[in-house]
């Protein structure tokens, strides 16, 4: 357990700060983020099945654009997922190998390479949930042009009216990835600071 005064202590307050932010985040991720994927999962198997018919009706652009959109997106949240789950299981990590060592100057080689595969870590989490807002925000208003035709195409598919629905899903998914990212990407200047302390440090 490093000292008040150890060169480890603000690296440790640091890591144990970011740790907890992106728990956090994965907690919205999972209850509100993922909720909405597996709604839109559902409902992207039905517009594949019927994609000929409603390109016919609200045009083929729209429809591609939710197919293709639709499967970036779904492929990148069990990605992102996995992501956030791995750097908040390697933070813990840094964290029980600053506290556990008997000299806290042995540890600082491994300490410093660590905290630099963490910052790379939250680094590419922060750009992959940029990147999932920009994949969010364009499918949420493709999603919500199709609902002007509900009326028309409840004739045609008893289930259109899950557009609507998964659309006010994706509306508030998008609000929340947007504050997630705004909060991620505050704490990477901590992530800066954390690896100019690491990098100051001195192996015995």
């Amino acid at each position: 357990m490093p000292t008040q005064d150890s060169p480890l202590k603000p690296i440790e307050d640091n890591v144990v700060a970011i740790e907890r932010k992106l728990t956090d985040f994965m907690r919205l991720l999972l209850s509100k983020v993922k909720p909405m994927a597996a709604r839109f999962t559902a409902l992207l198997v039905k517009v594949k099945k019927s994609a000929k018919s409603l390109a016919a009706k609200v045009g083929k652009g729209t429809i591609d654009k939710i197919l293709k959109l639709g499967d970036k997106l779904l492929r990148l949240l069990p990605m992102l997922e996995k992501m956030v789950m791995n750097a908040v299981k390697f933070a813990r990590r840094i964290i029980a190998t600053i506290r556990k060592a008997p000299v806290v100057e042995k540890v600082f080689k491994a300490v410093k390479a660590m905290v630099a595969r963490l910052a790379s870590m939250y680094r590419t989490i922060l750009a992959r949930v940029a990147q999932m807002m920009i994949l969010i925000n364009p499918i949420q208003a493709v999603l919500k042009i199709v609902t002007t035709f509900s009326t028309v195409l409840s004739f045609l598919f008893s289930w259109i009216s899950e557009v609507g629905s998964v659309e006010a899903l994706m509306k508030r998914a998008s609000s929340v990835v947007k504050k997630a990212h705004k909060m991620l990407k505050a704490e990477a200047k901590r992530v800066t600071q954390m690896v100019k302390e690491a990098n100051q440090l001195k192996p015995a």
